[in-house]
């Protein structure tokens, strides 16, 4: 009998033990998921200042979001660099007019609002291409944008393709230049059939105007340049030339001259940030402080 007792507890402690050697099932299962990155600062990073920088080495690093146009503003460049962008890379396919046709409407101001593109008199279910080779980053409706695409180009530019009647591609699609993007129309905020055609870079649209011909069709440069805010195709024009804040501040010397209205601006916050009193602001431009401020006119600050 003791000996027999002594036999179960012997087994009774391996058992135990044995037990405790085998590895607790997991409580918590893994998350594998991949982010969405949308800005600069992941790698935690401090961008180097040089004079000249190609697109690749600054920017859309990790950036890629499917939902919004613009980006924060921390995705911006150092306002001291100066940034190329080759329109045509090495390898990569010609440029392609995405419609040949009348020009309705440039880039720039109309009826006291930005227009941010060019647009271009189609018929409803014309062929719109893509201008260059890329990656689908949009292809959804988008507010005033109707249907729209937007495709990421390896130089960092970005060109959409709005108003389009239908879509014929998705996200994440690599196409290249003169590849259908989708069919003409008049969805969103448009009074006609016409392609709204648009350029950004670090989301900010930019005249396209500036580098491609809308009479022939072609490229008027090869390289577009990106310094504070500036767009220009001649790397000289940078030098000098004071940055315009969204291109409604003028400066002149070491402080503003003059102010664009704004939606939303008076008297009292056009003072506070320009460092002066309503009272010299109105003396400066011969008004009453019950002057109404009308969006797009302009205002003397000294």
């Amino acid at each position: 009998m003791k000996k027999t007792a002594i036999t179960l507890a012997i087994g009774i402690l391996f058992s135990l033990y044995s037990t405790a050697q085998e590895p607790l099932p997991a409580t918590i299962d893994p998350i594998n998921e991949t982010f969405q990155v949308d800005t600069l600062t992941n790698d935690n990073e401090d961008l180097e200042v040089d004079s000249l920088k190609t697109t690749d080495e600054t920017i859309y690093k990790n950036i890629w979001n499917s939902t919004q146009i613009k980006y924060p503003a921390n995705t911006l460049p150092n306002k001291n660099d100066t940034i190329v962008i080759s329109l045509l890379n090495s390898g990569d396919s010609q440029f392609v007019m995405p419609f040949k046709g009348q020009i309705l409407s440039k880039f720039g101001w109309r009826h006291r609002r930005m227009h941010t593109g060019t647009d271009i008199r189609l018929n409803s279910g014309d062929t719109v291409r893509c201008a260059f080779d890329g990656r689908v980053r949009l292809a959804k409706s988008f507010r005033g944008y109707g249907n729209l695409v937007l495709v990421r180009h390896s130089n960092g530019l970005e060109t959409i393709y709005a108003h389009l009647k239908a879509i014929k591609v998705k996200v994440n699609d690599t196409i290249k230049a003169g590849d259908l993007v989708g069919l003409g129309g008049r969805t969103g905020r448009a009074s006609c059939n016409h392609l709204h055609f648009e350029t950004r870079l670090f989301g900010e649209p930019f005249d396209s105007n500036k580098y491609i011909d809308y009479e022939t069709c072609a490229l008027r440069s090869d390289k577009v340049y990106y310094k504070n805010k500036q767009f220009v195709t001649d790397l000289r024009d940078l030098r000098d030339k004071p940055a315009p804040e969204n291109k409604l501040l003028l400066a002149s010397g070491s402080g503003a001259s003059k102010h664009v209205i704004r939606k939303g601006d008076n008297l009292w916050t056009i003072a506070k940030k320009y460092n002066t009193t309503v009272k010299k602001l109105c003396a400066a431009n011969k008004i009453t402080a019950q002057k109404t401020l009308k969006v797009g006119s302009v205002l003397r600050i000294n």
